[in-house]
C-alpha cells in the first residue's frame, strides 16, 4: 500500500448502554398530585410499605410494588406517559415495526420512594427485569451538588484500568467511567436493569420523592 492509497475504516459503537432521558409535559400539576398522595400514603405507615427490608437503603420509605395498579388520577396520568415512553424506547432501539410491538406484552413492578434528610441507597441493580426507570416527583430542596444524585457505574469491568489522554476524553457512546445524574422534577430516566447504580446521601429538609419501576416483556405469540 502506498501513501496515496485510501484506508477504509469503520468505528462500531460496541457495548453502548442506552439510557433514555425525558421530560414529562405539565409536570408541575402532576407532581403536586403525586406528592400529596405519596406523603399521605407514607403517613399511613406499614399499610403501604414494602414488606422486604433492604440493607442497601437508609432513611427511605419504599412503598409496595404495585403502584402502577392504583386508580388515582395522578398515578394513571403518570403511567400513561411511562407506558408510551417505554414502548417507543423499546421500538426505537430494537428496530421493531407495529406488528412486533403489538405482539409484546409488558409487565412491571413499580413503587415510590420518600427519602428524608441523610437518606441514601448503596450500589445495586434490578434483577429479573430488562428495563428500569426512575421518575422524579420532587428532587427536594438541597443546594449541594451531590445531594440525592444518582451515579451509574460503567458495566465494562476493567474499562478504566488505565487512563491517559487518548481515552479519558472519549465522547458518548464511547466514554468510560461512572456517570452522575441529578434529578429534576418531571424527569424520567430509563436504563437496562443490569446497570449498577447508587443514590448519594440526601441533605435537604423537604422530602425527596421519586417513582421507580422494573419492566419485563414476553411475546404474546412466539415469532416465527
Amino acid at each position: 500500500m502506498t501513501q496515496n492509497d485510501e484506508v477504509q475504516a469503520t468505528v462500531h459503537p460496541l457495548y453502548a448502554v442506552p439510557l433514555l432521558q425525558a421530560q414529562m409535559p405539565d409536570a408541575e400539576a402532576l407532581n403536586a398530585g403525586l406528592r400529596e398522595l405519596f406523603l399521605r400514603m407514607e403517613a399511613e405507615g406499614e399499610r403501604h410499605r414494602d414488606i422486604q427490608a433492604r440493607d442497601t437503603q437508609y432513611r427511605i420509605f419504599e412503598s409496595n410494588f404495585y403502584l402502577h395498579k392504583r386508580q388515582e388520577a395522578p398515578v394513571r396520568t403518570l403511567f400513561d406517559h411511562i407506558d408510551s415512553l417505554l414502548a417507543n424506547f423499546i421500538r426505537g432501539i430494537s428496530g421493531f415495526d407495529d406488528a412486533r410491538m403489538d405482539n409484546i406484552e409488558m409487565d412491571m413492578h413499580s413503587w415510590f420512594h420518600v427519602t428524608r434528610k441523610g437518606g441514601f441507597q448503596s450500589v445495586h441493580n434490578h434483577p429479573n427485569a430488562s428495563w428500569s426507570a426512575i421518575y422524579c416527583v420532587d428532587p427536594g430542596d438541597s443546594t449541594e451538588a451531590q445531594s440525592g444524585a444518582v451515579r451509574f457505574h460503567d458495566p465494562r469491568v476493567g474499562s478504566d484500568m488505565y487512563r491517559d489522554p487518548a481515552n479519558e476524553h472519549l465522547q458518548i457512546p464511547y466514554r468510560i467511567g461512572a456517570w452522575k445524574l441529578t434529578h429534576e422534577a418531571g424527569q424520567l430516566i430509563a436504563f437496562p436493569s443490569y446497570l449498577l447504580h447508587e443514590v448519594f446521601p440526601y441533605t435537604g429538609e423537604r422530602p425527596r420523592i421519586v417513582v421507580a419501576l422494573n419492566a419485563w416483556c414476553r411475546w404474546k405469540t412466539p415469532p416465527l
